[in-house]
Formats: C-alpha cells, structure tokens, sequence
C-alpha cells in the first residue's frame, strides 16, 4: 500500500505544482511527469489483477478498482482479457494482445483475409506511426483488429456468464470516472482538465502500447508467435 499512497501523493502534487506555476515550459515536464505517473499506476493496478499485490481478495480488487478506473481502464473487463493473454500468450489465434495480421505469413491465408477485411482506418490506426502508440482505448472498446469482445460489454465473448456481474461491476466504476472527469471539465473548463489528465492519459497509452508491443515481440530479436494445438513456430520476423 505504500507505493499506492506514494505514487497517489506525487499525482496530486504534479497536479498542484502544474497550476500552480501555469507555463506552457513546465506543462510540457508535467505531461511527461504525469503520464509516467499514470503508467506507474496502472502497473500496480495490473499486480492486483495478478493477485500479486496483497494476499487479500479483497483488498486487490477494491485498490484494482480505484486505481484502474481512474486511468479510464475497466479492472475486471481487463483483467480477464489479460488472464486469457497470459493463458494463450503467443498463440497467433488465441491471444488477446498485438496479434501479428501480416499478408506475407505463408503457413495459413487467415492473418491476409482478417488484414484485407479491416476498415481502412482500421488499417491506418493499426499500422500508421504514431497512431499505433494510442491504440489501447479502441482495443478496450471494440478488441483486437480480426478479433471481437469489447471489455465493457459484460455479454461481451471474452467473458463467461459468472464473470458478467464482475465485468458490469468495472464498467459501472468506469462510468462514474467518466461523469466526474465531465462534471471537472465543466467546473474548471475543458482546456484545463485537457492539460491536467487529457495529455498525461495519451502519455500513459503510449507507454503501455510501447512496453506491451516490445514485450510482445522484441527489440534485436524478434519473438516468435506459433500456432494450433501443436505450437507449430511462425517464421521468424513475422511482422506487425
């Protein structure tokens, strides 16, 4: 609990000096600063859901809850996508996170048909810098390109029929987030909170698509993805 006090404390204190001093020079730092910030606090978020934060149930969904919400970012929705993740971790057909879609991928003609298939924004939000590096709230909202399950909607296919309370449980956190964000944009005017928690978040995304795709698929060497039951290995250099 002590890093969530801590990095809680340096948030409102970034938020204090920021208005404070008023300078398009310092407001720069503190985008950076701040969504840095917001990053730390989705990682501990992300512990919790791992049940690596406490030994309490309890105590990990309710910090979970806080800490994800406030970060616009669905707990349970997410959490389970993730579980999923982890369970099917480099399987091109059952991962839930920056599955390859590459035309030139000679072992099946899926990845080509889904990549032919996509909307042209689709295409140019997916693989178009920087869109790439802001990617995370459509994934939230509509999945993976060629995959769908939204991780607010508790009917959604990512979810089991037990799992739907939970899942109406983070979007219902989620919603009183967005009121309360709308309700400040219009008690200090959207300009300000745009500078406050709009480009700190954008800053936040770019740091979790930016960690998750190097995780993903690696800086020198790439990491291989396989498919099927048999985890036959895809060619190496497979790309994005």
């Amino acid at each position: 609990m002590s890093y969530v006090f801590r990095d809680v404390l340096v948030v409102f204190t970034l938020v204090t000096v920021a208005l404070y001093f008023n300078s398009w020079y310092f407001w720069s730092l503190y985008w950076v600063a701040q969504g840095t910030m917001f990053w730390a606090l989705f990682v501990l978020g992300h512990d919790c859901s791992h049940g690596s934060f406490s030994d309490n149930p309890t105590l990990n969904t309710v910090v979970g809850h806080i800490l994800h919400s406030s970060i616009l970012v669905p707990y349970h929705g997410w959490r389970i996508s993730h579980r999923t993740h982890h369970k099917n971790h480099g399987n091109i057909e059952k991962d839930e996170s920056w599955v390859p879609v590459n035309y030139l991928w000679t072992y099946s003609k899926l990845p080509e048909k889904i990549y032919k298939s996509l909307e042209i924004k689709t295409r140019i939000l997916r693989f178009t810098l920087p869109f790439p590096l802001f990617a995370y709230p459509l994934y939230l909202w509509y999945g993976s390109p060629g995959k769908e399950g939204s991780h607010f909607n508790p009917y959604s296919d990512l979810f089991s029929p037990n799992e739907r309370k939970l899942v109406m449980t983070s979007t219902a956190c989620w919603v009183v987030i967005t009121f309360l964000l709308s309700y400040l944009c219009f008690l200090l005017d959207p300009v300000q909170m745009l500078k406050l928690y709009g480009v700190p978040h954008l800053i936040f995304i770019a740091w979790l698509d930016g960690v998750t795709y190097l995780h993903h698929h690696g800086y020198e060497r790439k990491l291989p993805w396989y498919r099927g039951k048999n985890g036959a290995t895809c060619e190496e250099g497979l790309q994005q």
